[in-house]
């Protein structure tokens, strides 16, 4: 395939994949400048764009990008610290107890995590810990499902060799069962990231003072049309790059587990390798900028809503001290 050919397929798959996107994008252009909308409620792309422009520049959307970063990175450490060690014993090792215990797993992932917030409330309080704790519960289930999955895909062929090779239960999980399971349980991560980003926006919504989720819910209730629609636009385009972020990862740890292309026209892509050392090292420090930087600014958020609590208090009580000498001075000219 010389490089015009290439090229030229590169050209005909994105056109044939984005054509949907790029028609909406230009309806929502038109309609509104034509007044077939009212421009109020659905103001053009292209002001919505120029809002999400000044948004990053002036008014810290980086800053709520990474608040709601933070909180999925670490509520999605936490599901797999439960979820994966759980899903391996239930899948490996005692399966009769997994096929007792499913009926109660589906209850508990059937539960919609809004209707559990004032649980998670009750017992981690108002703070980051009830956010967290609805992001590791909704993707605690998929990750768990999936690894019991892949735990019981194993071929029964490579564990019986392990076990007749007088392998370790170490063993057998770090070279038998893990790499076996690996696909399975990063399918679930993935399902379970995607559900967590768009559930914790609805929970920013409810109780916080950073986050995307809340930047959304604060321009809805001070009717500031232009800046709700940027901010859904961030969240659409944080999703997706989520989502692709994954998928990119997904694919350079299984890169032997190649999905077939249908379309003739994907056969410009090149071959997918494994991690490289640059890669590896550059994926790490993107993590942990983000945990960085996630953590000082909720700090920060935390101060900030504190001291907005303490002026808020003070206020109150002078407003009650003054409320009280007036009285005290009305009684003393009664009296008199």
């Amino acid at each position: 395939m010389n490089r015009t050919e290439k090229y030229s397929n590169c050209f005909q798959y994105y056109i044939l994949k984005y054509l949907g996107v790029m028609l909406i994008l230009l309806l929502w252009q038109l309609l509104p400048s034509e007044g077939i909308l009212d421009s109020q409620f659905v103001p053009p792309l292209s002001k919505v764009l120029v809002q999400l422009c000044n948004l990053w520049v002036y008014n810290g959307l980086f800053i709520h990008i990474m608040v709601s970063l933070w909180r999925v990175i670490v509520g999605l450490l936490i599901a797999i610290v439960i979820a994966v060690p759980l899903g391996f014993l239930l899948g490996g090792w005692f399966t009769h107890a997994a096929d007792i215990l499913d009926p109660l797993f589906r209850i508990f992932s059937q539960v919609n995590p809004f209707s559990l917030m004032p649980i998670f409330i009750l017992f981690f309080g108002i703070g980051e810990s009830a956010k967290l704790a609805v992001v590791a519960w909704v993707c605690m289930w998929p990750v768990l499902y999936n690894t019991i999955a892949g735990a019981r895909r194993v071929d029964p062929i490579l564990i019986k060799t392990a076990l007749s090779m007088k392998a370790s239960n170490w063993q057998m999980l770090t070279k038998v069962m893990l790499p076996g399971a690996g696909p399975s349980i990063f399918l679930g991560l993935r399902v379970g990231v995607e559900m967590s980003f768009f559930m914790l926006i609805g929970a920013e919504m409810v109780g916080a003072t950073a986050g995307v989720g809340w930047f959304f819910h604060n321009s809805a209730m001070n009717n500031q049309i232009p800046r709700m629609y940027a901010a859904g636009i961030c969240i659409v385009i944080l999703g997706l790059a989520l989502n692709r972020f994954l998928i990119y990862i997904q694919n350079k740890m299984f890169f032997w587990k190649e999905s077939p292309h249908v379309f003739s026209f994907t056969k410009w892509k090149n071959t997918i390798t494994k991690f490289s050392r640059i890669q590896i090292t550059a994926v790490t420090i993107t993590m942990l900028v983000i945990i960085g930087i996630g953590s000082f600014e909720v700090q920060v958020a935390k101060i900030t809503d504190s001291r907005s609590n303490l002026n808020m208090h003070m206020n109150t009580d002078t407003e009650k001290g003054m409320h009280m000498d007036m009285s005290k001075d009305k009684n003393m000219h009664m009296s008199k």
